[in-house]
């Protein structure tokens, strides 16, 4: 069992994570807005950006070897392996979320009585590839950050609805430069900031939801955000309308109140298993 401290404190690893990718990210977005002397290309800036999207996964690694040493990276990273988990949680970390944009994107359409989100072609099969390489790097990056360190953090003080706030509140914080550095802000401005707000914290709790009733698995959020950006990012832009963008967030409220009463149900098997030398592996079963 491994002390409980020497787990990553999360004001430790908020504060590592914010500076990490913030140093990244804040001179895209001066050279993005012509604010002092730097200027980089449209073209390095997008990939530069990426690497502050690694940075929650990089400081979430590093303080937790710092403080728990090799073994208490292997349960971490180990955690990624915890797949057997029952169909039904598959299904809700792989299907719910792409079918609430095609929902959202369907009612859209209504409203707007014509289609009012063009599915983004897919040009070629190597393509596709890029951009399924590049959102699941981009998603592990993120979640062995927020639910590998962050999420039992938190839940080890508080329970798993404050957690929830705190968590998709400081991730919301977290992504503002990036935002800014998106078309999106160009074209929308201040509400499309105002959007993802709303937007993180009912998706958080599903997620601390899944998390908590599959022991801690790293494997499950991942799949979940993946699946996400693939229709999202790859497919039908939903989060690039705001009409849209503002339907999905209220079917994401929606699904927050379905599953609320239900959230706290597996904190304590998931302390267990976070808080354990690479206890992911064996707990499998």
């Amino acid at each position: 069992m491994q002390p409980e401290n020497t787990r990553p404190s999360a004001r430790a690893f908020f504060v590592v994570t914010y500076l990490l990718s913030w140093a990244i990210w804040i001179p895209l977005v001066l050279s993005h807005f012509g604010i002092g002397p730097l200027h980089v290309p449209e073209g390095v800036s997008q990939l530069v950006r990426l690497a502050g999207v690694l940075m929650p996964s990089i400081a979430a690694m590093l303080l937790t070897l710092m403080r728990g040493g090799g073994r208490s990276l292997r349960g971490l990273l180990g955690r990624l392996g915890i797949w057997r988990v029952g169909w039904r949680w598959w299904a809700a970390a792989v299907v719910v979320q792409p079918l609430l944009l095609l929902l959202a994107a369907g009612f859209f359409t209504l409203l707007r009585g014509a289609p009012a989100i063009q599915p983004a072609a897919i040009e070629s099969a190597a393509l596709l590839g890029v951009n399924i390489f590049f959102l699941a790097l981009a998603t592990l990056g993120e979640e062995i950050g927020w639910r590998g360190v962050a999420l039992p953090a938190l839940q080890a003080r508080h329970g798993p609805l404050p957690s929830s706030v705190i968590l998709g509140v400081l991730a919301a914080v977290w992504h503002i430069p990036f935002w800014l550095l998106l078309d999106t802000w160009d074209t929308f401005g201040l509400p499309y900031l105002a959007l993802n707000f709303l937007f993180i914290p009912p998706l958080t709790l599903f997620l601390t939801w899944v998390f908590n009733h599959t022991r801690g698995s790293l494997l499950l959020p991942v799949a979940m955000h993946l699946a996400f950006n693939l229709v999202n990012v790859a497919w039908l832009p939903v989060t690039a309308s705001p009409g849209a963008f503002a339907i999905i967030i209220a079917l994401e409220w929606l699904l927050a109140v379905a599953i609320w009463k239900r959230v706290a149900a597996g904190t304590a098997q998931v302390d267990s298993m976070t808080s354990g030398q690479g206890g992911a592996v064996s707990g499998q079963r």
